[in-house]
């Protein structure tokens, strides 16, 4: 009696434990996808990210990114994605996947596309600082052609 007492006790907080682990305040899907892609806003229209930031969320759709940086300016479009690890035996292809799909989609624009996790972070980089406001139209062009310069180099 008092054993069956003690076994009942335990599989009722076995399975309160088991219950409360399953919950799911929020969606680590939606963290995922917010942290890999950043929607840049910026102040005025001279800076505007909107060509990036969809660019961006085209990208990421792709089953081998995992996250995506990227910024414009006029008809200059400068991305650069992380891919998972097992692809990162095909980067090339990729990118070239990746330009070719962004080129359908924004015609007109010249579109550069790198897996270098250099030009990521440079990206990361000037995406804080046109989201923190400190980024003037001409220093923004000068920063992408800067960025645009590294892609060109050979590793």
């Amino acid at each position: 009696m008092v054993f069956s007492r003690y076994v009942l006790i335990g599989f009722f907080l076995l399975t309160q434990l088991f219950a409360s682990g399953c919950q799911n305040a929020d969606d680590p899907a939606d963290q995922n996808q917010s942290m890999a892609v950043r929607h840049v806003n910026a102040r005025n229209e001279a800076t505007n990210q909107t060509a990036a930031n969809k660019a961006k969320d085209l990208l990421f759709k792709k089953e081998e990114v995992t996250e995506v940086r990227g910024a414009s300016r006029d008809k200059d479009l400068v991305l650069a994605v992380q891919v998972e690890q097992f692809d990162r035996f095909r980067l090339k292809d990729i990118e070239k996947q990746s330009k070719d799909m962004l080129k359908k989609h924004f015609p007109g624009y010249r579109i550069e596309v790198s897996t270098d996790q250099k030009i990521f972070w440079e990206l990361d980089k000037l995406e804080q600082r046109i989201e923190s406001k400190k980024m003037s139209d001409k220093k923004l062009k000068k920063r992408i052609e800067k960025i645009k310069k590294l892609m060109k180099e050979k590793p």
